[in-house]
């Protein structure tokens, strides 16, 4: 009989939580180029970017930020084995 050698894995609720953030980080990004474009033309059409389209592509990019950050937080606690 062998023994099994284990290696540490990240839990499997870090690793749900990942592709939940990625995901939605991917779909966040295509939102935010849909609205630049949507404001270049308003903003052409209305000399300028409306100002409720201009707090939503902030609100949407510092959530970006934020889940990008914790995308890290969580690629620093994966066990060196699996880098």
């Amino acid at each position: 009989m062998s023994a099994t050698h284990r290696t540490p894995t990240r839990s499997l609720g870090a690793e749900l939580e990942r592709d939940r953030l990625e995901r939605r980080a991917r779909r966040m990004t295509v939102a935010i180029a849909s609205l630049h474009l949507l404001a270049n033309e308003s903003g052409r059409e209305l000399g300028a970017i409306p100002r409720h389209l201009h707090r939503t592509l902030v609100d949407f990019e510092a959530q970006i930020d934020a889940m990008n950050g914790r995308l890290r937080e969580l690629a620093a606690q994966r066990p060196a084995s699996e880098s």
